[in-house]
């Protein structure tokens, strides 16, 4: 029996495949589709899933994959109107490392493979799962789950101590498990979608046509491929579109842009679009969760719905590799507590946006529409758990927020790292800021895994685990005025920051619904 059974392959699988196989967690992904998928989909990296992909190994892969503020060329048919930076804008901070990226849901999913691979794990390809059960009298009582699985031998059962739906839109995990989407179908904001080759194009930039005649058009060139994604705005008069292909494509380049010399060849994947706009109404029932598409169902806009599924999984890993190594099972409640109210958010935040752009595209104003479609909200970096069990309010506003990064020094080799460099791994991370000699934290017998580390602005200090913040950029960033402590979680949230004096009893405290047992 295993103890985690992944079902879907996409980035909300693979990410919760590659933190549970780092934690030594025994999981099998499966997928119903025979081989990975070619189809671009979603194309933005938001920095907080950046954030992420460092964590589990794979930042350098998807930056050298990936670009940066790719520009936007906006036309009026053949007269180009401007080109600029306008979507995904940013540039690294001390705080905030990674700017968005530019890079197709494919070639990530590739990454996350790769990742997987190197840690023992593959994908269960041409295995659907049909149907699952939770063994035992209820589900309060369950001990393990069961899934029906068909394959091209026939089908099986495989059994697991928690199942994990990560299977899209169209669940079957979610059916099965009783939970229901509730939400709206915007029947008037429909889309043809697809990957196509085009000739005599510029790939440095977007492609965008934009107006009240003839709707929108966008034809962006994905990073390290030959690959262009098609998106065309469906007209409001067109009753029943179907899927759409190369000739509409290019009888669509040819009415909304008519540029010379250029020459759509080939379409791969295509497809009609309907905005939707979907949340489950509970994200668990007994030893089943669900997680991204499954979970929560967005509009496009803003480029929200991969990354708010990445950052499902990095908050469900540790949290089910806990429980399994004996911690309170009442942890797990806490993804739903903490999960659901953040895509509520974005999916009113995305749906707003969605209106916002088409308003302005049909007026005209193809500026306003792209400098609406991303801000700080989008980045993920505004994510907080505020009220959750496992934040302990403080002295400090930040408890609950993302812990943000600082460039500091190794004391004892003088290597200059980050405090990412610290945090990266399956384990917990106290940051003991002060002039002293630290806190007496390397003799506590913490009840979580736990490195510790003293953050001083001495450039003078020496010892094991002593960091020196070289510029006060983490004092600063952290508005740690006075010694003091900071506890952040295994995926990368301040849990808790407190006086120094108050120590142990006061990790103790916030680590205790996560604690292993004695």
């Amino acid at each position: 029996m295993s103890d985690v059974l992944i079902v879907g392959a996409g980035p909300t699988g693979l990410t919760l495949a590659c933190d549970l196989a780092r934690r030594g967690v025994t999981c099998r992904i499966v997928e119903a589709a025979e081989g990975p998928s070619t189809a671009s989909r979603a194309k933005t990296i938001q920095p907080r899933a950046l954030e992420i992909a460092d964590d589990l190994g794979i930042i350098d892969r998807v930056l050298r994959l990936g670009a940066i503020n790719v520009p936007t060329r906006r036309y009026d048919r053949q007269r180009v109107v401007s080109e600029a930076v306008e979507v995904a804008t940013g540039t690294a901070t001390p705080g905030v490392p990674y700017p968005p990226v530019w890079l197709s849901q494919p070639q990530l999913e590739s990454v996350l493979r790769d990742r997987l691979a190197e840690l023992g794990g593959q994908v269960e390809w041409g295995s659907a799962v049909s149907d699952l059960r939770q063994d035992a009298d209820s589900d309060a009582d369950a001990d393990s789950v069961t899934a029906t699985v068909r394959t091209a031998a026939g089908q099986r059962e495989i059994r697991a101590r928690y199942l994990v739906g990560c299977d899209g839109g169209r669940s079957i995990v979610r059916q099965r498990m009783g939970a229901v989407l509730h939400g709206t179908s915007y029947g008037d904001h429909r889309w043809y979608l697809g990957d196509v080759r085009i000739k005599g194009l510029d790939r440095h930039c977007q492609h965008l046509w934009a107006g009240p005649e003839h709707g929108i058009l966008s034809l962006f060139p994905l990073p390290s491929t030959d690959i262009w994604q098609f998106q065309a705005s469906v007209p409001a008069d067109e009753q029943k579109p179907g899927t759409p292909t190369l000739e509409l494509f290019r009888r669509i380049f040819a009415e909304r842009a008519g540029l010379p010399n250029v020459d759509l060849q080939d379409a791969g994947w295509r497809s009609l679009y309907q905005v939707n706009v979907c949340l489950a109404d509970r994200y668990r029932v007994g030893r089943v969760f669900v997680a991204g598409d499954a979970a929560h169902i967005h509009s496009p806009a803003g480029g929200q719905g991969m990354n708010t599924g990445i950052q499902d999984a990095y908050n469900l890993g540790w949290k089910l590799a806990a429980v399994l190594g004996g911690a309170d099972a009442a942890l797990l409640d806490t993804y739903e507590r903490e999960r659901r109210p953040v895509a509520q958010a974005v999916l009113d935040d995305s749906t707003s946006r969605m209106h916002a752009m088409m308003r302005a595209f049909g007026d005209g104003d193809g500026a306003t529409a792209l400098r609406g479609l991303t801000d700080d909200f989008t980045t993920g970096l505004t994510v907080a758990y505020p009220t959750s069990p496992l934040t302990t309010r403080g002295d400090g506003p930040q408890a609950g927020d993302r812990a943000p990064d600082a460039p500091c020094r190794d004391a004892s080799t003088g290597r200059e790292l980050r405090l990412f460099d610290l945090l990266r791994g399956p384990h917990w991370t106290l940051l003991s800021f002060g002039r002293g000699r630290g806190h007496g934290t390397a003799a506590w017998d913490a009840p979580v895994p736990l490195r510790a580390y003293r953050m001083t602005d001495d450039p003078t200090a020496t010892g094991p685990d002593t960091v020196i913040d070289t510029d006060g950029q983490a004092h600063r960033i952290y508005d740690m005025r006075e010694d003091g402590l900071v506890l952040i979680r295994p995926d990368g949230y301040i849990a808790m920051r407190t006086a120094a004096h108050q120590g142990e009893a006061a990790v103790r405290h916030a680590t205790a619904l996560a604690a292993r047992p004695n």
